[in-house]
């Protein structure tokens, strides 16, 4: 099958499928950060976006509520903190309130105040991943560099407090990045955590990645593989804080741009020649033709989220 062939075949499909609208959504509605981690590329960014212009927000969220019964999730978070956007939680209850089945974030949990979480909890929050890499201080400070870890084990602690109390149903995930520091540090993570959480929260550890093959020094834990289609390609749309829509979420500075969601509809940019052009690279075995797919390990360190993705 050629190209063309391929772009013609998927872009006469009937209702929906994969190549009709995103399932999965990162919006990313604060390009700022509050640390400086190591395994991060907030160094090498070119984008200084700010904050997401309500009205943008609104037309996104409006055009997401079109495909709420196909959405499966909605995350508030792309590169940078997503607490340090004082409309977030406003944010979470406009989505909420347009029928979005899931709608999370991502934090480092060091802005994580008792107010925060009590008016992300009312919003009607369904998943916080708290990203905390080790329970030895040292350990943790020298990764989550500009994060205090007494202050983050109080917000992450007094978070799932407030969530029970509140009887919420919000899922707490904590996650470790595992890397080279704390590598063996993951039965014990594993065992505290798991005593402070529900059955249906999760704990879990993801593999420091390559982000594209764009992370200066990168040494791997283990070797994996990276042959495979990329499942971002017919599952995930990110949204930059301007409206940039970059080729996937290791993009972070918008080299492979696909379009802008201020003047281009979502379904538009999902079913462009463009993107149904990466994919039948994919398909053909040639994803190494593309700079930042040539190695990208991102999608194989995080089994949990590619499981999800698929279901």
């Amino acid at each position: 099958m050629t190209n063309l062939e391929y772009i013609e075949r998927r872009a006469g499909e009937p209702k929906w499928s994969a190549e009709s609208f995103p399932r999965y959504f990162e919006i990313e509605t604060v390009n700022a950060c509050n640390a400086r981690c190591p395994m991060c590329t907030i160094d090498d960014w070119h984008r200084r976006d700010g904050l997401m212009a309500t009205p943008l927000f609104m037309k996104i969220a409006d055009e997401i509520a079109e495909y709420a019964d196909v959405v499966k999730r909605v995350a508030l978070y792309r590169d940078g903190e997503p607490l340090l956007d004082k409309t977030l939680a406003a944010k979470v209850a406009w989505l909420k309130e347009r029928s979005v089945k899931r709608v999370g974030i991502s934090t480092n949990a060091a802005l994580l105040t008792p107010q925060k979480s009590e008016a992300l909890l009312q919003g009607g929050i369904d998943e916080v991943l708290l990203s905390v890499d080790s329970l030895v201080p040292s350990v943790y400070e020298a990764i989550r560099v500009g994060c205090e870890f007494e202050g983050v084990m109080d917000n992450c602690l007094q978070f799932i407090a407030q969530r029970d109390k509140m009887k919420s149903t919000c899922q707490v995930w904590v996650r470790m990045i595992r890397q080279e520091s704390n590598k063996d540090e993951w039965p014990e993570y594993e065992r505290f955590w798991r005593s402070k959480l529900r059955d249906t929260d999760r704990v879990d550890f993801r593999n420091l990645h390559n982000w594209g093959s764009q992370l200066v020094n990168f040494k791997p834990l283990q070797k994996v593989q990276t042959e495979k289609p990329c499942i971002a390609l017919w599952s995930l749309m990110v949204i930059f804080a301007n409206g940039d829509v970059p080729m996937c979420n290791v993009d972070y500075n918008n080299r492979h741009p696909l379009g802008n969601v201020r003047d281009q509809k979502i379904g538009s940019l999902w079913q462009s020649v463009e993107q149904m052009h990466r994919r039948y690279k994919h398909m053909q075995g040639e994803r190494d033709e593309i700079d930042i797919c040539n190695g990208c390990t991102v999608w194989s360190e995080d089994k949990l989220e590619v499981e999800r993705m698929a279901a």
